[in-house]
């Protein structure tokens, strides 16, 4: 897509209101946790802190949305989905126990980064 006076719009930019994520995950942060990293979601954002994972489920189609967290301890299993085709985001599934949860991080986000923060906060759990 193109702006007048030719220069390219961008749908979703990079950095993809990370100020904006901080500030929304600052206000789920309970007394001595650190948030460490926020990811742009293709509807809000996922938060990464030193204790749990928190990230808001929206509807497409609704004006519904949950917070979720997930201590590390309590996450079964991660996966970085793969596909080859066009796409607009980087899917990643957490697993746990009740549930399973994909988060399409925007594509120009780093979604290998994003699972390997993961990963380590998992491995720091004990899990």
């Amino acid at each position: 897509m193109v702006k007048e006076g030719g220069t390219r719009m961008v749908f979703w930019r990079r950095a993809d209101n990370r100020q904006k994520h901080q500030d929304q995950a600052y206000q789920y942060l309970i007394e001595n946790e650190e948030l460490l990293h926020t990811y742009g979601l293709m509807i809000d954002f996922v938060a990464l802190t030193d204790q749990r994972v928190i990230f808001v489920e929206k509807s497409w189609v609704s004006k519904r949305s949950e917070v979720v967290s997930i201590p590390y301890s309590k996450i079964e299993e991660i996966a970085l989905l793969k596909d080859r085709r066009m796409s607009i985001s980087n899917p990643v599934r957490i697993s746990t126990r009740s549930k399973d949860h994909q988060l399409n991080l925007i594509k120009g986000n780093d979604s290998v980064g994003f699972y390997r923060q993961l990963s380590r906060q998992i491995m720091k759990s004990g899990r």
